[in-house]
């Protein structure tokens, strides 16, 4: 199935992350990841977006969260 994420995209989340903290140091390690994976996977973050995953606000949230979304797909 194409939708599916998988380990690949997680490492693909992570760098687009770490390529915005580096253009703004400002944002936290958590809403780097959550809008990286927003922009590659908009529908299975709108599924875990005010969960106990949610990572935007919580940064110790973000292994969690990353595994939730491999178990989604972008449908």
């Amino acid at each position: 199935m194409m939708d599916e994420i998988t380990a690949l995209d997680i490492i693909s989340i992570k760098r687009e992350a770490a390529k915005l903290i580096r253009v703004n140091t400002e944002i936290r390690e958590g809403q780097a990841i959550y809008i990286a994976a927003q922009k590659m996977f908009p529908k299975a973050v709108d599924k875990l977006k005010h969960t106990r995953v949610d990572c935007f606000y919580e940064d110790s949230r973000i292994d969690s969260f990353l595994l939730e979304l491999q178990k989604l797909n972008n449908n």
